[in-house]
């Protein structure tokens, strides 16, 4: 069976302590409009008990797949999912990719098929439904076939469920830990990476881009008491420090464990070359926008990158149903200010008033529109930059400001 890695090589951990991470671009290659979309998960309980009792036929179609991917970890597995996918398809292989988040899509040899929930609780079991539906189209064809998924539970649970139960990856690319999902996946970057650890089935080759070699020593224990092997994304010292390295050179380290020849030059340096930060330049000073980002260790990357020891004006927009990720912000701030990296923070949304109380640096909060909230930030004379949560429409009527504004 393709895909079972016999090469068990460990990789030395990249000597230092933090690293933080922006997704990956998308595809290179332009995706067509698929024919059709895929409904899934009908919104009956019957209907969910259906695809429930399909396990026996769904453990056969898996057993059908040359090679099983899950992307899983905390930011970036969208992006990476997606690179993944192009990299196999353009090299001839059948491939068959599953993406979540708010635009879930399924991809067949380049073309796209959007899905469409039924049901608000059956987005686990979806999978069901589509790997019967598609592998036996897989099997049709003569090159060697490949399934990439990306592991769309946030819980403890969901993510075993999707490595044990509905997808049994050959090899997962663990893209990164970070501090989001705290209050489900656990409140620090310890208890999320075991819960990640223990999320990967006997017998999996896991390809880990998280650079802290304290957690990959973590995690090497954790994998391998589980009967499975893992190996530490390598980043060369021409991409150190380079957002999104760690995810280009974990697709490498996929293929190279697949017996595949390793990416061309060319797709490491010019999609890593676009994806670093540029501040946005405004009449009256400079933004950048990184509360896409959600956790504090890719912000403080894109931080340094952006400013180096140059202080900037933070504004952080906080969410009541993201309180861990709201006590991680709190942390930072504090770092932040603690290091002269600042000398006030700006916050928006809600609890800005314990979030006020709980912090040791100056705190501005604000309760009007967009628009003259960023005319406030850019009168302090200090670059802005935005973090913490950007789904809100508060969020995309500022990011608009900035983008209308622009030089």
């Amino acid at each position: 069976m393709r895909g079972k890695s016999s090469n068990n090589h460990f990789v030395t951990p990249v000597d230092r302590y933090e690293i933080a991470f922006r997704e990956c671009p998308g595809a290179e290659y332009e995706w067509k409009t698929g024919p059709r979309s895929i409904e899934v998960g009908g919104p009956s309980l019957t209907g969910i008990l259906r695809e429930l009792t399909r396990g026996i036929r769904h453990r056969k179609a898996l057993e059908r797949i040359d090679t099983r991917i899950v992307v899983a970890g905390s930011r970036g597995k969208s992006s990476t999912t997606r690179r993944l996918d192009d990299v196999f398809n353009r090299r001839g292989f059948d491939t068959l990719t599953k993406i979540t988040g708010n635009h879930p899509t399924l991809v067949h040899n380049g073309e796209v098929h959007p899905i469409e929930r039924l049901g608000p609780r059956t987005m686990l079991y979806e999978n069901i439904r589509i790997i019967g539906e598609f592998v036996p189209e897989l099997d049709g064809y003569s090159p060697d076939d490949v399934a990439i998924f990306e592991d769309q539970g946030i819980t403890g649970y969901t993510t075993r469920l999707v490595n044990w139960k509905l997808v049994d990856p050959d090899i997962v690319l663990l893209t990164n830990v970070r501090q989001d999902h705290n209050d489900t996946l656990g409140k620090t970057r310890t208890d999320i990476a075991r819960s990640l650890a223990r999320s990967v089935p006997s017998g999996a080759h896991i390809v880990n881009g998280e650079q802290h070699p304290s957690l990959h020593e973590y995690l090497t224990e954790e994998v391998e008491r589980r009967g499975g092997t893992i190996e530490q994304v390598e980043i060369p010292d021409r991409h150190e420090g380079m957002l999104g390295a760690e995810t280009t050179h974990a697709i490498d380290a996929i293929l190279t464990s697949l017996d595949e020849p390793p990416l061309p030059e060319r797709e490491f340096e010019a999609p890593l070359d676009a994806i670093q930060p540029e501040w946005t330049r405004l009449p009256r000073g400079r933004a950048f926008d990184a509360a896409e980002i959600n956790d504090v260790e890719s912000t403080e990357m894109v931080r340094r990158s952006l400013a180096g020891d140059e202080q900037i004006l933070p504004f952080a927009y906080l969410r009541r149903d993201r309180r861990g990720r709201t006590a991680s912000f709190v942390n930072y701030v504090d770092l932040l200010y603690e290091r002269g990296k600042i000398e006030r923070v700006h916050v928006g949304g809600a609890s800005t008033r314990a979030f006020a109380a709980t912090v040791e640096a100056p705190v501005t909060r604000h309760n009007a529109d967009a628009a003259d909230v960023l005319d406030a930030l850019l009168s302090e004379g200090q670059p802005v930059v935005l973090m913490g949560n950007t789904v809100h429409e508060f969020m995309r009527e500022i990011d608009a400001a900035i983008e209308d504004r622009a030089v």
